[in-house]
């Protein structure tokens, strides 16, 4: 794995890393999670129940294992789900938290039974309950981390090389080697089934150009990279190593900063959307992986979810002559390519994604051939790695100071798509801002208020894709397709199935077995 985390408090919006909480997916408990079929279940080692047991007011009971303890031996409570609330409720503004949402609907978490059962009474409904109190943490731990200050706990104590010494889960963390590795051992206070596995070693220091060799010759056992076909290529002819691709719940995309002035018109959106022909932009990327990759046409629902509707009809396959008919609506001249507008000047706009991402350099490429016969031109604006984000999420004014006009990256879904709300609302006050594309329309935020508290799932469900419906016409984004994911491993390595939700690869380590 080479991403490493810079923290270790998955819950803060500073180390709010997909990689740390596949890491930390079998170390810090959680009350419900994701299966490979993206079915949300509760987790049965940690709760007896977990039950909607008033809707007006709405109230969640959870009862929690009496055989659950932290790894200290202290046992699992109702303080540590306050806790959890009270640093994500949004109520204390020196708290860094990733999301706010829902737990800024709870009114008050109170336990009872020796802190074993946990009652949380909410001021407003929330529908998507199931999504809250993940990654739980001991709040006598944090609290002692912050000398005292849970605050500071919370914040800092996981920072940096401070990686967590404690679990409430089957594994914990044991000899972190800042760049090189960190090691999950079996946590000898589980009250679970054991670990058949004496430790797993997360490797930081193997990237993906390395993966193939390290494989070969048996310096590492597994991988999980973001495919590439060389890549690919290069795993599938190695001896006794076996692998699998799948379809998750993150989505390639484009998102358009609306401060450019040409991004600005609608008409130009829809008309990169017309001129893209994603079903040959996805023959010439992912579809080289997988024949079951596609095109996708939802930003809120996947194509393997059950609630997901295709929206874009209208905009499959390359239509140059609709994509000019709305550049020449909206004021541009055609008749040379670029295509220039009066105030505005040649429609010419960078695309950035992370460099050195074949299969993102590649889609920028077909995006850059196809968009051309619209007399619309790209120019390649990349830089290595991560630190791209920082032209599309910069720390000072997300508001203005992104330093793009396309963006090229992916989105990372959950079973909860409530979460999408802070992707294109800016002036919602309980929300981190995360919409780049500084895109707003009050009646997507309408949907989203209104869904957030419809508790009849399928009435949910069809909300959302009513905000998909707004989101196709207003186009401040264009999907394009899933992400595959891959996974490599030893044959000698047994139960391995990928879970290509956020859950990621480790989700059933504590059930691997390796033959010989």
């Amino acid at each position: 794995n080479e991403q490493e985390p810079d923290g270790w408090n998955i819950n803060t919006a500073s180390s709010n890393l997909l990689a740390l909480g596949q890491l930390t997916e079998l170390v810090f408990p959680a009350a419900f999670r994701t299966m490979p079929d993206f079915e949300v279940v509760m987790d049965e080692n940690l709760l007896e129940s977990a039950e909607l047991v008033s809707e007006d007011p709405q109230v969640v009971e959870y009862v929690i294992s009496p055989d659950a303890v932290w790894s200290d031996g202290t046992p699992i409570t109702a303080d540590d789900f306050e806790f959890q609330w009270m640093m994500q409720n949004g109520s204390n503004s020196d708290v860094d938290t990733a999301s706010t949402t829902g737990y800024d609907r709870i009114e008050s978490v109170e336990g009872s039974e020796d802190g074993k059962t946990v009652t949380t009474t909410y001021a407003e409904p929330y529908a998507e309950w199931k999504s809250l109190f993940t990654n739980i943490l001991p709040a006598h731990i944090i609290t002692e981390l912050g000398d005292g200050d849970p605050v500071v706990g919370w914040n800092d104590g996981l920072d940096g090389e401070n990686a967590p010494e404690f679990a409430g889960g089957p594994f914990m963390f044991e000899d972190y080697r800042p760049e090189q590795s960190v090691t999950l051992v079996p946590n000898p206070e589980w009250w679970g089934p054991a670990p058949n596995l004496d430790e797993i070693v997360i490797r930081f220091d193997v990237d993906n150009a390395g993966i193939p060799a390290a494989l070969e010759n048996g310096e590492i056992d597994m991988a999980y990279p973001q495919p590439q076909l060389d890549l690919v290529d290069q795993i599938d002819g190695l001896d006794g190593v076996e692998s699998q691709i799948s379809f998750g719940l993150s989505f390639e995309h484009i998102d358009f900063n609306l401060n450019n002035s040409h991004l600005a018109k609608p008409e130009v959106r829809k008309a990169i959307a017309h001129a893209v022909g994603e079903e040959d932009l996805v023959a010439r990327t992912v579809g080289q992986f997988s024949d079951e990759a596609s095109v996708l046409q939802n930003r809120l629902w996947l194509s393997n979810q059950p609630q997901y509707e295709a929206h874009g009809d209208e905009y499959l396959g390359a239509n140059v002559d609709e994509a000019k008919a709305l550049l020449e609506e909206a004021g541009y001249d055609c008749s040379s390519s670029p295509c220039t507008h009066p105030e505005d000047g040649d429609l010419t706009l960078r695309i950035s994604t992370t460099g050195g991402n074949q299969l993102r350099e590649n889609t920028q490429l077909v995006l850059q051939n196809q968009l051309a016969e619209a007399g619309i031109e790209l120019t390649i604006d990349n830089v290595e790695g991560g630190a791209v984000f920082e032209k599309f999420f910069p720390e000072s004014n997300l508001v203005t100071d992104q330093d793009y006009d396309i963006a090229l990256f992916a989105w990372v879904g959950t079973p909860f798509p409530s979460s999408n709300k802070a992707l294109y609302v800016t002036d919602d006050p309980t929300l981190v801002n995360s919409n780049n594309t500084n895109y707003q329309n009050p009646d997507i935020a309408a949907v989203f208020d209104e869904a957030l508290v419809e508790t009849d799932e399928a009435a949910a469900a069809d909300l959302y894709n009513q905000a998909d419906e707004i989101l196709w016409q207003d186009m401040p984004t264009v999907p394009l397709y899933q992400k595959p994911t891959y996974l490599p491993y030893r044959s000698t390595i047994q139960g391995v199935e990928d879970n290509a939700s956020t859950a990621g690869p480790l989700w059933n380590a504590h059930e691997w077995t390796v033959e010989g």
